[in-house]
């Protein structure tokens, strides 16, 4: 039986507006009544049939009978100590943990969202990887990570700027549910997200990214990149053994020849693997042929894990060299060390048990 039907009842979350009108045509209900219950969902939030006070009393019994509202049930919040980042500790339906962050700079909210269960790439610094890998997330699993944050800042008058599938999982191992979720959070009688303020992370996931090629060409498009040298990235990054750096080079290529968009490469400065000047020089090779910008993310410590994070001064260094070859080039600050929600320190955990409201 699929994740979103249970009991035979259609999870309506899921259901973009032009599947939901077809499922109401056949349950017995009016077209117009999906344009109403989908404003009422995607666009006002409320997820209770008997708050649909433009729905006949009827009309929702049918509803409580053919569908069901899936939950997200929140259990923990914890803001660091700069207050620029938050992470949200959320349960599902199978009581399995899920984490989402968001980050602030000056009133521009980004929401990070996962978009799995655990991950199944095993990428040797990153704290997901430490996880067993439960499941994919379902349309709604997704949307109401979106839902819960919105309607957080909303209290404060403020609303999300930013999506990056930066969180738990591969995104293009669930192509179809991340896609589903961002076109449902696109639509204008919903939340009328634009697609432009959308990023998907990628490992280098070779047939999603050629199928993104294809599909999307206003999506952003991140690749988790973290060395060009095969040796060295297969050994951080069990992908590369499977689509190796030239393959993904080629890929990226022509996905930039047809969507004409810039791409973002993630790269972790790691001590004594992959921040060196030779490192440095090799990686302005690789990026000659894009339209880019690279974000240097100094390495965020995982427990267990022997990696370093570089000096600031070894940072810095790179940064100037990549600088000096006209790379458009970041280097990124690290936030929310202080709560494990930094980039690669995401795991849910079940002894998260107390609010941290600072």
């Amino acid at each position: 039986m699929s994740n979103n039907i249970t009991n035979d009842k259609i999870d309506i979350l899921s259901l973009n507006l032009e599947k939901l009108q077809e499922i109401f045509v056949i349950t017995g209900l009016k077209k117009f009544n999906a344009a109403q219950v989908f404003n009422w969902l995607h666009n006002k939030l409320i997820f209770d049939f008997d708050r649909f006070t433009n729905i006949s009393k009827n009309d929702r019994e049918i509803l409580k009978k053919r569908f069901y509202l899936p939950k997200l049930e929140y259990r923990t919040h914890q803001i660091s100590d700069d207050k620029n980042t938050e992470k949200f500790l959320f349960e599902l339906k199978d009581k399995r943990l899920i984490e989402s962050v968001l980050i602030s700079h000056k009133n521009r909210h980004t929401l990070c969202v996962s978009s799995q269960i655990g991950c199944l790439l095993g990428c040797d610094f990153c704290a997901t990887a430490t996880m067993n890998y439960e499941r994919n997330l379902d349309i709604s699993e997704i949307l109401l990570q979106f839902y819960y944050v919105q309607n957080y800042l909303s209290k404060r008058g403020e609303k999300l700027g930013n999506v990056v599938f930066m969180g738990m999982g591969e995104p293009f191992l669930n192509y179809d549910n991340v896609i589903g979720a961002i076109n449902i959070l696109n639509c204008d009688k919903g939340q009328n997200f634009s697609k432009r303020n959308f990023t998907i992370s990628t490992s280098g996931i070779i047939p999603g990214i050629k199928r993104f090629t294809d599909d999307e060409p206003q999506i952003n498009l991140a690749i988790s990149l973290h060395s060009v040298k095969d040796d060295v990235r297969t050994e951080i990054m069990p992908i590369n053994k499977k689509w190796n750096v030239k393959e993904l080079k080629e890929t990226l290529l022509e996905y930039q020849k047809k969507s004409k968009n810039r791409i973002t490469f993630e790269y972790i400065l790691i001590d004594d693997m992959n921040c060196e000047t030779r490192d440095a020089f090799e990686l302005i090779n690789f990026l000659r042929s894009f339209s880019c910008l690279v974000n240097l993310i100094p390495y965020n410590p995982v427990a267990g894990k022997i990696y370093k994070t570089p000096p600031k001064k070894k940072q810095r260094e790179f940064y100037n060299l990549l600088k000096e070859k006209n790379v458009n080039v970041t280097l990124r600050e690290t936030k929310g060390q202080d709560i494990a929600a930094a980039c690669g320190q995401l795991k849910a955990k079940k002894e998260m048990s107390s609010i941290n409201e600072k």
